[in-house]
């Protein structure tokens, strides 16, 4: 009985481990959509960015040109068509430079929408792996709680003598204290006993203990 409390609680102790692991996993894959929208965002800001300086670069040129009209002076028209003449190649740069952040969202965007529609199916079955996980330690705990109440009415129909035995050993050798005897053998620490001994667990009569390990034994048909 105490040897099945041990690995109940065992699979007890797993369970948050379990759960805490694969709510990792999905924080790992939310923030990798993060970061994916948040480049995607920076994009979108940094063409808006360029399309606001070709549209000033634009408005400069229309300004320019109407200067160039109203000017008598030839010094004073060069100088314009100059500035001009640079603002057309900055637009011609800044427009190059829109193009391949264009393409940079397009493969931005095919890569957040992929990792969006992974990261909802993982959601998903991470939900239902901690239901299932929360479900599992439900059941363990209620298990749990019917073998102490059996250990319990167990314990109180036992010597004190025998129980302090069996607890001393239980001690060193928690789950295991008590153990069956297969094939003559200790079922603990597998050496064999004495036929003398083997005769005297069979017989049931008294406690018995292995004279290697000290475990208390039974025998088991």
């Amino acid at each position: 009985m105490d040897k099945k409390i041990i690995e109940i609680r065992k699979l007890l102790a797993k369970i948050p481990v379990e759960i805490e692991k694969i709510q990792k996993q999905l924080k790992i894959e939310e923030e990798k959509v993060a970061q994916n929208k948040k480049e995607l965002l920076q994009v979108d800001l940094s063409i808006k960015e360029i399309e606001a300086e070709i549209a000033e670069l634009k408005s400069k040129i229309n300004q320019y040109k109407i200067q160039q009209l109203s000017t008598r002076k030839n010094e004073e028209y060069q100088a314009l068509s100059h500035q001009i003449d640079n603002a057309i190649q900055k637009i011609s740069d800044l427009e190059d430079e829109a193009l391949d952040l264009l393409e940079k969202k397009e493969g931005i965007s095919k890569t957040y929408k992929e990792a969006d529609i992974q990261l909802h199916h993982l959601a998903v079955e991470v939900k239902k792996k901690i239901e299932t996980l929360s479900a599992q330690k439900d059941n363990l705990e209620k298990t749990l709680s019917q073998l102490f109440e059996e250990r319990k009415a167990y314990i109180s129909h036992l010597e004190p003598s025998t129980l302090q035995i069996y607890q001393r050993i239980a001690a060193s050798k928690p789950g295991s204290a008590i153990t069956p005897v297969i094939d003559e053998t200790c079922g603990g620490c597998h050496m064999r006993m004495t036929k003398q001994a083997y005769l005297k667990v069979k017989a049931s009569d008294a406690l018995v203990f292995c004279e290697y390990c000290g475990r208390i034994l039974y025998f088991s048909e």
